[in-house]
Formats: structure tokens, C-alpha cells, sequence
């Protein structure tokens, strides 16, 4: 009997853990969290973004060229490949009336000469692209620790917005983007001192709020939010939300709305990816 009783409370701690740390966060940053499991097809969900009804995701990292589709509850609906582009490691994607842009520039080991934002137009198909560098860069020896690594993308009114992933100050530099396509050296035009690893970005424009997500080293979630956003930005205004969604790796968001928040985890070899709606209260 002791043996069948002892899991059995370990369950119920630990769902009675979770709700007080969500109730802790809902009291205290005004948030509540709803969790909806994801397909293993998208295990390493990176970017999200919205068409008619469905959401649309691919995998980070040297998955392929491809783009699926689920609804808010979790349901695979679809897949699309993207024909001629190669996904080296695609992180973001975010839209205009126009386009659908595609950020392969994850940089993880510092030596890609060969990031870019693929252009999609409405009907998914890849008109041409914007190749990116950095001013900055000098050296492209592999190493883990250096600040020309970015994961989050954002359409910003006639510009794109790419923040970086930056291990060395884990802070994150804002650059902004000509939507034009052809080459593009990156300038950082501010820096935000966020105290992590920015993983994903979504600007929403009827209201003027830019979200992004990161995580800890430890592995904590972030959710930042910054009203009447602008480059450069006054931080002063910037509110940070810790998620009880441990242990996760959050890489993407999509705001429905200032209320209504959409976030996407990857499995992280712990189970299932899974979907996040975000309520602020």
C-alpha cells in the first residue's frame, strides 16, 4: 500500500506545486497560463505566426524546408515545403500585408557567412531574400560565446526588427532591417538589458506593443513586453514576466492581442512541444 500511495502524493505535490507557483505569478505579474500539447512533428517549433485560423511553425536547426500548420488546440491541419530554400536554421518568421519573412539566422557557433530572411509572398511561395552580416564581425572561428547570433523577428511598420541571442553579455542588440531584398550589413541600432537569451519576437501594430521571449542559463522563461515600442527604446517601460513552465525552452510568440499572448516550446527531449496562451489580467 505504501508503495502505490507514495507516487500517487509525489503527483499530487507536484500538481499542487504548479498551481501555486501559476497562481503565485498570476497574483503577482498578472498573468494566467493555459498549456496545450503540440505534435512531435514540430518537436523543435522555432517562429509563429498566424494564417486565417491556424498557426504556422517549422523546426529550428537544420530541419527541413518546411512550414506546418495547427489550430489553437494543438491539431496538425497541414504542411507546406518551401521550394528552393534551404533551412539551415530557421528561427522566427513574422508577416506584412506583403510577405511572410523567414530569419535562417541562427549562429549558434559564430561562423555562418550565409545568414538571410527568406521572402515569401501570400500564397507561401519564396520570391527572393535579404542576406544579412555584421559590421562587427571579424573572426568566424567556431567558439559558443559571442553576440552575432539572433533568433527573433519582427515586422516593424516599414522595417524588420532583428534582436540577438548574445551569450557573451546576455543582453540582446536591436538591428533594424530594410525590407528590400539584396545584401545588408547590420549596425546595432540599441541594446536592451534583458539579463538572457532572446528567442523569439512579435510586434503588434494596432496597439504598438513589441513582445519577445528568452530564457536563463538555469533554464527560467521570460516574457518581455514593451509598450509604444520604438528604436531605440525607453526601458523605463519594458515589463518582464517570469513563466512557471519549467523545465521548457520557449522560442517563439505571437500576439493575438495586448490581453492574449501565443507562445511555442520545444520538446527539449522532456516530452511533447507544447502550446502556450499567455492572459494578461
Amino acid at each position: 500500500m505504501i508503495s502505490i500511495l507514495v507516487p500517487l502524493l509525489k503527483r499530487i505535490f507536484a500538481v499542487q506545486l504548479l498551481l501555486i507557483l501559476v497562481s503565485f505569478c498570476s497574483l503577482n505579474a498578472q498573468i494566467s497560463l493555459e498549456t496545450i500539447e503540440l505534435p512531435r512533428q514540430i518537436n523543435e517549433t522555432s517562429g509563429l505566426e498566424i494564417i486565417g485560423d491556424n498557426f504556422v511553425t517549422f523546426n529550428d536547426s537544420g530541419g527541413e524546408s518546411e512550414l506546418y500548420f495547427f489550430d489553437k488546440t494543438g491539431r496538425l491541419t497541414g504542411s507546406a515545403v518551401v521550394h528552393e530554400a534551404h533551412n539551415v536554421d530557421w528561427e522566427d518568421i513574422c508577416s506584412d500585408p506583403n510577405y511572410y519573412y523567414i530569419a535562417d539566422t541562427g549562429n549558434n557557433y559564430g561562423k555562418r557567412r550565409d545568414q538571410k530572411i527568406y521572402r515569401l509572398n501570400r500564397n507561401l511561395i519564396l520570391k527572393d531574400s535579404i542576406t544579412l552580416s555584421y559590421a562587427a564581425q571579424k573572426s568566424f572561428k567556431r567558439r559558443m560565446t559571442h553576440p552575432f547570433d539572433a533568433e527573433a523577428l519582427a515586422d516593424f511598420n516599414d522595417s524588420l526588427i532583428l534582436f540577438s541571442k548574445d551569450r557573451s553579455t546576455n543582453n540582446s542588440a536591436v538591428y533594424q532591417i530594410a525590407k528590400q531584398p539584396g545584401h545588408q550589413v547590420l549596425v546595432a541600432k540599441d541594446s536592451l538589458y534583458v539579463e538572457c537569451l532572446i528567442t523569439g519576437a512579435d510586434f503588434h501594430k494596432d496597439s504598438g506593443l513589441m513582445g519577445l521571449t528568452g530564457y536563463s542559463k538555469g533554464g527560467s522563461q521570460f516574457l518581455f513586453l514593451m509598450p509604444d515600442y520604438s528604436v531605440p527604446y525607453d526601458q523605463s517601460k519594458m515589463e518582464r514576466y517570469v513563466l512557471p513552465v519549467m523545465p521548457a525552452q520557449i522560442e517563439a510568440i505571437h500576439i493575438e492581442s495586448p490581453s492574449a499572448i501565443w507562445l511555442t516550446s520545444e520538446d527539449e527531449g522532456l516530452g511533447l512541444p507544447r502550446l502556450f496562451k499567455v492572459v494578461i489580467n
